[in-house]
């Protein structure tokens, strides 16, 4: 089954491991006939005000940013993949303010189905790093009744200047998942 597939990617720097790791997954789907659109949240999204707006007027955000262009792309979407570097054991702000935009697309806080991909990379290489945005992500799809299709957690991504350090074995893994899905 050919699927839509949303890359969001809440990293700041356009050619860092984040994105290392989301274009091998990429590349993967591809490989097996998936259609693939990639978002960079590399402008600022802000938070949701909370003002509730979004519920009475047909589901229109207030805020004027870059979701209102993401918007459509997440309605065409069955499959959507979420991309951080992980920034103090969570997710990076940018993708958590997209996560909470969202509401807006809520009814009576019913969300429509979607199928799941986290991809995250980080410095460290604790067994722990990733355990908190791990919870997160489940608890947060679970709430909105989306299914996990996967993860890559690469761990010990150690950036050197310019270059991205995201080992072979979480590229090859990312690739595979992609070519899974």
């Amino acid at each position: 089954m050919m699927r839509k597939i949303l890359v969001i990617v809440g990293s700041g720097k356009l050619h860092g491991n984040t994105n290392q790791l989301s274009d091998e997954f990429i590349r993967g789907a591809l490989e097996t006939g998936h259609q693939v659109k990639k978002v960079n949240l590399t402008e600022n999204i802000q938070g949701c005000k909370g003002c509730g707006v979004c519920q009475n007027n047909g589901h229109h955000c207030v805020i004027r940013d870059m979701m209102k262009d993401i918007y459509p792309l997440f309605d065409e979407a069955d499959t959507i993949v979420m991309a951080s570097p992980l920034y103090f054991w969570s997710l990076s702000a940018r993708l958590k303010s997209f996560i909470d935009r969202l509401y807006a697309i809520s009814t009576d806080d019913e969300y429509p189905q979607k199928d799941t991909v986290l991809l995250m990379t980080s410095g460290s290489d604790e067994f722990y790093a990733f355990e908190q945005a791990v919870s997160f992500y489940r608890f947060f799809i679970k709430a909105l009744g989306w299914k996990d299709q996967g993860m890559v957690l690469a761990g010990s991504c150690i950036t050197k200047q310019t270059e991205t350090a995201v080992k072979e074995h979480f590229l090859n893994e990312a690739y595979c998942l992609g070519k899974r899905i």
